[in-house]
């Protein structure tokens, strides 16, 4: 007995000494080595071995990594949902849906510019032609953002509608809307340019969704013209914003509309660019009186 031990013992000694070690790291298993055929290079997989009387078995091997979680926003219920299932079959995989009392945003990253306009179309007749949804909805908004280009306008409200709207949330709702974001009016004029339409619509989803809360609407301009013209024309121009958001639901009771001509700049200096980043509406929340 203790002469095969020594063998065994022996054997596997020599067959040790006749593998040699590649370098790097391998997923491949070790392969049974000939004893005739000398010094050989093979992969050794990471984990451990037992000599099997014949080769070298691995006898456990490192748990494989596990991928990390993904977030994911759970399946949509009821019309909600039935709609959303529609998209895929419209040629719109990656299109949803978000639903918060009576506002809907169209999400989702559009391939290209041309899909994004066309996705929100279809998404938008969609809710308009069923009799079931425009009971419910009364504002649909387009959160659909485009691959490398820009994201979308209501992607910052879609968020809002699926948790509470709290003060702290709307607010930073409002801000996100905003950002890098201006509402443009014709010239001279308190009117609304159409090119700014879905960006009034983001603006008053969350203020529909926030109007629990007091909602100031802030109007600022440059420094060019008189004192008093540009009060006045901000004044207007915040007015034109609340009348729109009253007349898409928003409770007059919660918009305050504030003209601050060029009293409040962002930026002192006599440049384009100081000008263009003064000229703003700026939304405030805070907790009714």
């Amino acid at each position: 007995m203790k002469r095969d031990l020594f063998l065994a013992r022996a054997i596997a000694g020599a067959a040790l000494f006749s593998v040699t070690a590649c370098g790097g790291e391998s997923a491949d298993a070790p392969k049974a080595v000939a004893a005739e055929s000398g010094p050989q290079c093979v992969q050794l997989a990471e984990g451990d071995y037992f000599w099997d009387g014949t080769a070298f078995v691995v006898s456990s091997t490192p748990p494989a990594s596990q991928p990390a979680a993904t977030e994911t926003r759970p399946a949509s219920v009821g019309w909600v949902g039935a709609l959303e299932r529609t998209f895929p079959d419209a040629g719109f995989p990656w299109m949803g849906l978000h639903v918060s009392g009576p506002v809907a945003v169209l999400t989702g990253l559009a391939p290209d510019p041309a899909a994004k306009e066309q996705g929100f179309l279809v998404g938008q007749a969609a809710l308009e032609d069923n009799a079931e949804v425009a009971s419910d909805v009364t504002l649909v908004v387009d959160g659909i953002s485009v691959e490398e280009g820009e994201r979308g306008v209501g992607e910052a409200l879609a968020a809002l509608s699926d948790g509470e709207a709290n003060a702290g949330r709307c607010q930073s709702a409002f801000n996100a809307t905003m950002d890098d974001r201006t509402i443009m009016f014709q010239s001279n004029l308190a009117i609304i340019s159409p090119t700014s339409e879905r960006l009034l619509d983001a603006l008053t989803g969350v203020a529909l969704l926030c109007d629990a809360y007091a909602i100031e609407i802030g109007g600022h301009t440059d420094s060019r013209g008189s004192n008093q013209y540009n009060e006045v024309i901000s004044q207007q121009r915040s007015e034109a914003v609340r009348d729109y958001m009253i007349e898409h639901g928003v409770e007059a009771e919660a918009l305050t509309a504030m003209g601050y001509g060029e009293s409040r700049p962002l930026d002192r200096a006599e440049t384009y660019e100081a000008w263009a980043k003064n000229r703003r509406m700026e939304f405030k929340v805070s907790e009714r009186r």
